[in-house]
């Protein structure tokens, strides 16, 4: 789906062309490496978060910066004449609520469990 989703943002791209004082070819560089870096992100963190390991946390935090870059990128290099809801629903379908859902579901005790994520000790009690 992220796939389509970047494919689309570069057919409007290439279609309607890109905002005044932006090149062409540097805005769909941007859309590009942008959509496939959060591509990668989301697939990364399906796969690794998976995996029993303390390693792996660096994705979590990264990928709602990710997210505001993936919309910012959109929002700024698609011409404001072509900002309509296919956009605004691509925006908060694929990014807001694709990054949400994965970091509340860390949140919960039962996943961060099966993840292997605990929570650091304490500290014992004085006697």
């Amino acid at each position: 789906m992220l796939a389509l989703n970047t494919r689309g943002r570069l057919r409007v791209v290439h279609q309607y062309g890109v905002s005044p004082g932006i090149s062409p070819v540097v805005g769909t560089g941007i859309l590009a490496v942008v959509g496939c870096t959060f591509l990668l992100a989301c697939v990364g963190a399906f796969f690794l978060l998976g995996v029993p390991s303390k390693r792996h946390w660096w994705i979590t935090l990264a990928l709602p910066l990710l997210t505001v870059v993936n919309i910012v990128a959109a929002i700024v290099i698609i011409p404001a004449d072509n900002v309509g809801v296919g956009l605004v629903l691509d925006v908060y379908l694929f990014n807001v609520l694709l990054s949400l859902a994965l970091v509340v579901l860390l949140l919960k005790r039962p996943v961060r469990a099966y993840f292997g994520i605990s929570r650091p000790t304490t500290g014992a009690k004085a006697a």
